[in-house]
């Protein structure tokens, strides 16, 4: 076999890899290791990060201000640090906005603008518009068989529905209590069951899902091949030129060549328990340790590189993007972990350490509070990096905790699994946590004196501009903080965990794999969690790991095409 591309992987940057350069005439074959495409792009909310793309610079009436590109490199080099290589910086400044053209003027990808803040709304340079998501379609729209595409987590479908927007997430979690969003959901789940008896499955494809069907689509109807079950086993390098691959497809050992480049985009290296405990802290990188990434991600790409001089980078503020998830018992791989996006944010809720006290704003993203906990719990020399979720009967009836979904779906089955902790008072739940029952009434009394008086004096919880969009509006005076007070109350041991990882291989402004002199390794480019962040370990706003990588998926083709960004 022979193309011009080779792309390895089949999450978000390695198909956009492969969009851009089938439109620019090239011929490419698109190889995936695991039975199903989309990566942990098909878990993700199918959001990007792409500061003055086109929707942020619209300017409609009420609308925030346009997006200003210097605002922009100001804000990245303050989260990049001094780890930010400013070319690369440069590169998805320009490109990022382009890519975002390109994608919706060529491929069936459409985005929609979100007032959505960045993540670090204290400085001057953040914004509420550079994060763009993902338009939903219905499968008769795609036209495609999707059972080859990875569905969403399926603990995170309701009675087997796909949940879209953020907007749309809210009126479920309000359906208990709200007459207009019980009528959202009930319509939502007619038409859900309705598609169940026409076509024996949900019809509607959201979210990450739909981005992923959205880029299978466009390399479909222009006759790229994707092929699943196509492990690579190594590179092939002829006269320096990394020019083509050894791929186990079907089991069948079959030998593809390259006649312009090899481009690198395997997910990174989140189940590569070797890597992880060379590059984790320790309390995070155990074998026991469990994240919501397939379990396919296991450093291909990086190791690939590696056998031909690549160089891994480990030059970054944060190894990986952390996220806070809990474990159900009994499940095995990412089916069993649960992400906390939501329920933490919300107010009634706090996080304790063992020892029953706070340490952190529960309200910060979710990068930067696992960054917390992991933190805290190395300063008192704990063996696993842990907390406690802890919500009263109003919080978790109003918002759910967990697994658990919100009142009036019951949650008793979680209680007697061991995954949902349920107490009629605090003091008996510290006793069932094995926390000091002192400590954590003290704990909760002081919390429930701020949520009255709306100032977090310990960690200015509710105090920003993310924050509070995370809180709840009528919850007066301060949108992030109820108090825990009325019975049963509840707690869900939630662990430092990660969707990605941002140490990876060293690149340049073109996405080409160096060595650790700086050399160019000609014909090989790596994108998405292969490559090392361009933000360097930060994660400045949601969809900060989609931007940069299909930012520079489309800088890699563009580049191997000999055209211009």
């Amino acid at each position: 076999m022979e193309a011009d591309v080779i792309v390895i992987g089949a999450g978000a940057g390695g198909m956009a890899a492969a969009v851009t350069a089938r439109k620019a005439g090239l011929d490419v074959v698109v190889l995936e290791k695991a039975d199903l495409i989309g990566g942990t792009t098909a878990y993700s909310g199918g959001v990007l990060w792409v500061p003055c793309n086109h929707h942020a610079m619209a300017s409609r009436p009420g609308d925030p201000a346009p997006d200003n590109v210097d605002a922009a490199r100001r804000y990245i080099h303050e989260e990049a640090g001094n780890h930010g290589d400013s070319a690369r910086i440069e590169t998805f400044l320009e490109a990022g906005p382009k890519m975002v053209a390109f994608m919706e003027k060529e491929t069936a990808v459409r985005f929609y603008g979100m007032d959505y803040p960045d993540y670090h709304t204290d400085s001057p340079n953040a914004s509420t518009i550079r994060s763009i998501g993902t338009q939903e379609l219905r499968i008769e729209e795609l036209g495609l068989d999707v059972r080859k595409i990875r569905n969403q987590l399926p603990q995170t479908l309701f009675l087997g529905l796909a949940v879209g927007s953020g907007v749309e997430m809210m009126q479920f979690m309000r359906a208990g209590r709200s007459i207009k969003a019980m009528g959202f959901v009930a319509r939502k789940l007619v038409k859900h069951f309705a598609d169940l008896l026409r076509y024996g499955e949900g019809q509607q494809l959201v979210r990450g899902r739909a981005l992923i069907a959205r880029l299978y689509k466009t390399l479909c109807e222009a006759g790229t091949p994707v092929l699943t079950n196509a492990a690579v086993e190594r590179l092939i390098v002829e006269d320096g030129r990394v020019a083509g691959v050894v791929t186990r497809y079907d089991g069948v050992e079959t030998v593809i060549h390259a006649r312009k480049a090899v481009v690198l985009a395997c997910g990174g290296y989140a189940n590569d328990l070797k890597r992880r405990l060379e590059t984790f802290p320790a309390i995070v990188a155990t074998p026991a340790h469990r994240n919501p990434v397939p379990t396919g991600n296991t450093g291909d790409g990086i190791r690939l590189a590696e056998n031909v001089g690549g160089h891994f980078s480990t030059d970054v503020a944060e190894v990986a993007a952390w996220e806070p998830c809990s474990v159900y018992p009994g499940i095995d791989g990412e089916a069993g972990v649960w992400p906390h996006l939501v329920d933490r944010q919300k107010p009634g809720f706090i996080m304790v350490l063992q020892n029953g006290r706070r340490f952190a704003d529960e309200s910060q993203s979710y990068h930067d509070l696992v960054a917390r906990i992991t933190q805290a719990c190395e300063q008192q020399g704990y063996d696993e990096a842990c907390v406690w979720m802890i919500a009263d009967s109003r919080a978790a009836g109003r918002w759910g905790i967990g697994r658990a979904r919100p009142f009036p779906v019951p949650n008793g089955s979680h209680v007697r699994s061991g995954y949902l902790k349920k107490a009629s008072s605090v003091g008996q739940l510290a006793r069932q946590l094995g926390i000091d029952e002192s400590q954590l009434v003290e704990t909760v009394a002081r919390f429930n004196g701020f949520a009255r008086s709306g100032i977090d004096e310990d960690f200015d919880r509710g105090r920003t501009v993310y924050d509070k969009y995370q809180g709840e509006d009528n919850c007066v005076p301060n949108p992030c903080l109820a108090p825990l007070e009325k019975g049963p109350f509840y707690a869900v041991k939630v662990h430092s965990s990660e969707i990605g990882t941002f140490a990876g291989l060293k690149t340049d402004v073109n996405a080409r794999v160096l060595t650790e002199a700086g050399d160019v390794i000609a014909g090989l480019y790596a994108v998405g969690n292969d490559q090392a962040s361009v933000f360097a370990g930060a994660y400045p706003g949601a969809g900060a790991t989609l931007g940069p990588g299909m930012t520079f998926g489309y800088v890699a083709a563009r580049h191997i095409a000999g055209l211009p960004l």
